[in-house]
């Protein structure tokens, strides 16, 4: 809880293992993907070679470019200091992270985090494995076991404290029936609130395209959450023939663009009409261009609803108001403004933790810097509406706080015969 308001974040992230697909991934495959190793021989992060192409375009993009130097001592500021793969890091640097990188961003430092933001519970979602499905092409069959090496994972990581740690499936989307057996599989045996899904265009399919629509079926009769979420260095992203090595171009326009493109797939392509009640999250790319992007669907409807799209019944902003919800992180100075023209209601709040762009441990403080208490309450909630958590959840998700603040400090749990 934040100052008395509940807080969901809809979009936090976890730092995948070294040895995510040397443990968890089904022997069949492990041959097709190379896991860099230590001079102790051990599994080391860094970057997977998944049948002969790394997970990441990133690598080959700025294959030149070297890394920086940390300073001696880091900067009071949290300015660019260290460096991700291709990117400095304000974060790292800043010293805020050193009791995630102490504990190898393990669950307990995951709740640590989250106690620090005031989150009550997180939906988590990859960080390595964002571009690892990000190419057009892949055997649908890797594709089907790399997401169960990562969900088994994953939904073990949240097993720590399964009443605050919630998680996205990532679903082999190379095949849409495959991607409907994981999810099933996800959500029923392993407790997935919903999914994580690239907005891009995959193997000749957009999202307003009737080869999804029984994915989007799973995800309705499931009563699940469809998560967009963006991630630069996907092999497949247009991004990168427009801007090739310099990632700044391309971090800027893929979180953005890439978004205003699959809504305004599937919206204007029936998406929503045809499958009323599918909640679809927009995440980690802002959201001051929904209302734009409303208004010129707007601006043409008259004029090609009758010829082009006469199966719409409803408005797009009617469309979006209903199904649908967009991330914000905090320090957007436009939150105010954007909450006004399309619905506090309809927007959610994203810590980004532990990534180099993100705000964190301020995320909601600077939420409640920029806009009333009032706009606050209802953008710390969002993620609630948009993840299907209902109020009970609050409650299991206090007891497991208070459970591990009691452990953390050596503090016996009272004895209680009250049903958990």
């Amino acid at each position: 809880m934040k100052d008395g308001m509940r807080f969901v974040d809809c979009d936090m992230h976890i730092v995948e293992p070294p040895d995510l697909f040397t443990r968890w991934l089904d022997p069949k495959f492990r041959d097709r993907v190379i896991t860099p190793i230590g001079a102790d021989g051990q599994p080391k992060r860094g970057v997977w070679i998944v049948d002969g192409l790394p997970s990441s375009a990133d690598e080959p993009l700025q294959q030149y470019r070297k890394p920086l130097h940390r300073p001696a001592k880091p900067k009071e500021d949290g300015g660019p200091a260290s460096r991700q793969a291709l990117s400095s890091s304000r974060l790292a640097a800043s010293g805020r992270l050193d009791f995630a990188i102490q504990r190898d961003y393990n669950a307990e430092a995951q709740v640590m985090a989250m106690e620090m933001e005031g989150v009550d519970i997180a939906v988590l979602f990859p960080t390595a494995g964002l571009a690892l499905l990000g190419r057009d092409g892949m055997d649908p069959q890797l594709s089907l076991a790399l997401c169960q090496a990562y969900n088994n994972w994953i939904a073990d990581y949240c097993s720590y404290s399964p009443d605050q740690l919630k998680f996205a499936a990532m679903l082999p989307i190379h095949d849409v029936h495959l991607a409907c057996q994981e999810l099933l599989r996800a959500v029923r045996d392993l407790g997935a609130v919903g999914s994580f899904i690239r907005p891009n265009l995959l193997n000749g399919h957009f999202w307003h395209a009737n080869y999804w629509n029984p994915l989007y079926t799973m995800h309705e009769e499931l009563g699940v959450t469809w998560g967009f979420h963006e991630g630069t260095g996907a092999w497949y992203s247009h991004m990168n023939t427009l801007y090739g090595e310099n990632r700044f171009y391309r971090h800027v326009a893929s979180h953005w663009i890439e978004m205003q493109q699959a809504l305004i797939a599937q919206l204007v392509g029936g998406v929503f009409e045809f499958h009323p009640s599918l909640r679809v999250g927009f995440l980690e790319a802002q959201n001051s261009w929904v209302p734009g992007i409303l208004t010129r669907i707007e601006w043409d409807y008259p004029n090609y609803r009758d010829t082009h799209a006469p199966y719409l019944s409803l408005t797009p902003k009617e469309y979006f108001q209903r199904n649908c919800w967009a991330g914000v992180e905090g320090s957007e100075p436009e939150i105010e403004a954007t909450a006004g023209l399309m619905g506090a209601d309809r927007m959610c709040i994203s810590t980004d933790y532990p990534h180099f762009d993100s705000s964190f441990p301020d995320v909601s403080n600077n939420l409640l810097k920029r806009v009333s208490r009032e706009t606050a309450a209802q953008i710390l909630a969002g993620g609630a509406a948009l993840w299907g958590f209902p109020g009970e959840d609050y409650r299991k998700a206090d007891l497991a706080m208070d459970r591990f603040r009691r452990e953390r400090s050596g503090v016996a749990e009272p004895v209680s015969t009250a049903s958990r």
